[in-house]
């Protein structure tokens, strides 16, 4: 009798301790700034086209808050930028980013009207200049891991026209529209970068936010190299919506973004909503 005291006390405070290491537990994952309002994003690369998927949820840890599409800023109609982390810095580093990467554009294109502008960012410098905004702030990091996705093409070549000679400038945006009628060859540009500015380029897929772990799961499962863009959306639809029923944080839908050399189109995707 004195034995199966002594069993049930120590099987109680072990269910004690049990019990406060997962409260404990619960509430660092919810004082984590990154996943403070959940939310998550996967990029995925086909044969001459790329897609970007983002859900809609907005929380405030395990509450919910509102449903909308997360922030994605569109450059041009071959390159996007979308966000996920704390929802204060991503307005604040995607509002930077929007004005760097305009004044930059005014800068080195003179005398150009604005689609001929935004026509000249390409997905690598969108991703440099994303890594200096985000390096600069490396003192005191914003919780926010911008994905840069887009087109570039593979025989533009040669280096950016000096600031001062518009003539250059010109001829390169009207032979890079010479390129398009040509229906020249495009490949797709996926950048993934952290707080501080470091980039990961990957050639397949990339995924960020709260579901990461999930989406690299299904993303690596059904991912296939060379796809067609129906293909690509039917692949990439499937893979977010599994790693979003996996993940309480994200999902109540999904917004899916085709990017070609034609333009991007939009796709709503439904999902569960508990």
């Amino acid at each position: 009798m004195i034995l199966a005291m002594k069993e049930l006390k120590t099987l109680v405070i072990w269910a004690w301790l049990l019990h406060l290491c997962f409260i404990a537990s619960s509430a660092f994952a919810q004082q984590d700034p990154s996943t403070m309002n959940g939310g998550s994003m996967m990029a995925m690369a086909g044969r001459d086209c790329a897609v970007l998927a983002v859900d809609k949820r907005f929380g405030s840890g395990p509450q919910m808050v509102t449903v909308a599409p997360r922030r994605c800023l569109v450059v041009n109609s071959k390159l996007m930028v979308s966000f996920t982390g704390l929802d204060g810095d991503v307005q604040t580093i995607a509002e930077e980013l929007s004005i760097t990467a305009s004044n930059k554009i005014s800068r080195e294109t003179n005398g150009l009207d604005a689609i001929e502008r935004r026509s000249i960012m390409t997905p690598r410098a969108m991703a440099t200049i994303t890594s200096h905004v985000l390096y600069s702030k490396r003192s005191s990091p914003s919780f926010c891991e911008p994905l840069i996705v887009g087109l570039e093409a593979n025989d533009l070549g040669g280096s950016i026209p000096s600031p001062n000679n518009s003539d250059t400038i010109k001829s390169k945006v009207m032979q890079r529209m010479i390129n398009e009628r040509r229906k020249i060859k495009y490949k797709p540009f996926i950048c993934l970068s952290d707080m501080i500015g470091a980039q990961t380029t990957s050639r397949d897929f990339a995924c960020a936010g709260a579901a990461s772990k999930s989406m690299y799961g299904t993303a690596e499962a059904m991912w296939q190299p060379g796809m067609s863009k129906d293909q690509l959306v039917q692949v990439c639809g499937r893979a977010f919506l599994s790693a979003m029923e996996r993940d309480c944080l994200s999902g109540y839908g999904a917004i899916i973004y085709l990017i070609t050399p034609d333009g991007i189109e939009e796709y709503d995707l439904m999902c569960r909503n508990d």
